[in-house]
Parts: C-alpha cells; structure tokens; sequence
C-alpha cells in the first residue's frame, strides 16, 4: 500500500525531471531545449527530424565521409543546418561537422560532409550519425 506522502513526493519528483529535462552522458548542445521566443513545437521537430537522412559513410585518404539527404516538405525555399557526429563503434564522438543545406520547394537535396582522421590512427569502423537538424 502507498502511504499519502509517498505518492506526493512521487509527483513532485516527476515534476521536478519535467522541468529541469533529463540528462544522460553524451547529452549535447542539439538537443537541449531552445528558449520559449524560438521553441519549435514537438511535430515540427520531429518532421525536420524525419526530413533528414544520413545515406553513407566510409573513409576517405584525409578522414571519413558522410553523404545525407535533406527534404523540403515546404512550399517555399528553406536552408537547413545539419549536424553530424563521427563516432567510434564504443560511440567516442571523433569529429562533427555542420553543414548548411539550401532545398527548393518540394525537393530533396543530397550534400557530402568530411572531417580530417588520420588514416594510419582512425578506427577501422567510424559511425556517421545524423545529430540535429535546423531549419534556418
């Protein structure tokens, strides 16, 4: 049986990881809330989210490449900063890059991104994965 002052400081301590978020290690600046004036609500977010997609990734003689696609669901133009982490298969976060990306109406636009890893000491798998995307 659960005594009164039980389920309240239950509430409370749910109320409490609502309003401070929860962490966890390898939270990165992407994904932290943004202020109230430029918050995006939670569809739109996640339809930018679906509208970008990392298609490859492999190395290169200067580093490690990845190829992605960015999709403009929109009517108008849109430019699109994507965000993308090159990590270690134990997820050691090795490089990042930030890519602007320019769509038309309607359009699907794919763009190569790199970052330098020396090839003699690079791990022999690196992950490429899709970190945020913005809208601009």
């Amino acid at each position: 049986m659960i005594t009164p002052g039980r389920g309240l400081v239950g509430v409370a301590t749910g109320c409490v990881a609502l309003l401070t978020g929860c962490t966890y290690p390898g939270h990165t600046e992407a994904a932290r809330a943004r202020p109230a004036d430029t918050a995006l609500s939670a569809s739109d977010v996640g339809e930018m989210q679906r509208s970008a997609f990392v298609t490859g990734c492999g190395g290169t003689s200067a580093g490690w490449q990845a190829t992605a696609v960015v999709s403009n669901r929109d009517a108008v133009e849109h430019r699109y900063l994507v965000v993308i982490s090159f990590m270690t298969p134990e997820s050691t976060d090795l490089g990042r890059t930030r890519t602007e990306v320019t769509v038309a109406p309607g359009a699907t636009q794919d763009f190569t991104t790199e970052t330098r890893l020396d090839p003699v000491t690079r791990p022999q798998t690196v992950r490429c994965v899709l970190r945020g995307v913005e809208q601009l």
